[in-house]
């Protein structure tokens, strides 16, 4: 059953952000990062979300209205540079969507902190489990297992302009540093990790291949 704070959400959110969302990509051409990789990550930190508010550790009943926003506009930056640091114009194109928006200073803050930093790898030893944050930057890495992000991979890092035979060390290396990170951060949820670890491991050996 969903819970309660995730159906408001959805319900008062979902189709302006799905349509702002498409609207964004529209004259892009990115199959792997456009608007229904934004409904993957959402609905995976809905699922996320809906494992912490049933734990009792999230308690903010604005969290689910705060992560579908985050969600909907974590990769919108693409659209204007598909480098690695693009989060900084995704948040710029979340900051004119929020300006519209009668949510609290805070929490338009904590959005836009999440939309910028979603993409940076340096991951600290682990993760706040119920921040923000930590649950945008899990649910976008969770789209980057199991075998439909192989092509992920390869369409983005070509257009980031890496060579073909760079591309399968690049690829488990990423993969291997989302995979640490989540299992780090949710190890509360070991049935989690390890649906998520075979996932990612499809990749892996995938690319592993390759590099052979």
């Amino acid at each position: 059953m969903v819970h309660p704070n995730i159906s408001l959400a959805e319900r008062k959110h979902r189709s302006l952000l799905e349509q702002e969302c498409r609207g964004i990509f529209s004259g892009t051409d990115m199959p792997s990062h456009d608007h229904r990789h934004h409904e993957r990550v959402w609905e995976n930190a809905a699922m996320l979300l809906g494992r912490l508010y049933d734990s009792g550790m999230v308690t903010d009943p604005m969290m689910a209205e705060k992560a579908i926003i985050a969600s909907y506009f974590h990769d919108t930056g693409l659209t204007v540079n598909p480098g690695p640091d693009h989060g900084t114009q995704s948040r710029h194109l979340c900051s004119l969507f929020l300006e519209r928006s009668n949510l609290p200073d805070d929490d338009k803050r904590e959005i836009l902190e999440a939309v910028e930093k979603h993409d940076d790898k340096d991951y600290p030893a682990m993760s706040d489990p119920v921040s923000l944050a930590a649950i945008i930057s899990v649910a976008d890495d969770m789209d980057a297992f199991g075998s439909d992000a192989i092509e992920r991979y390869n369409e983005i890092y070509s257009l980031r302009g890496i060579d073909s035979s760079s591309i399968p060390e690049k690829v488990i290396s990423n993969v291997e540093s989302r995979l640490r990170h989540l299992e780090t951060t949710y190890a509360i949820f070991p049935d989690l990790a390890e649906q998520q670890r075979q996932r990612a491991e499809t990749v892996i050996s995938h690319f592993r291949k390759l590099s052979k």
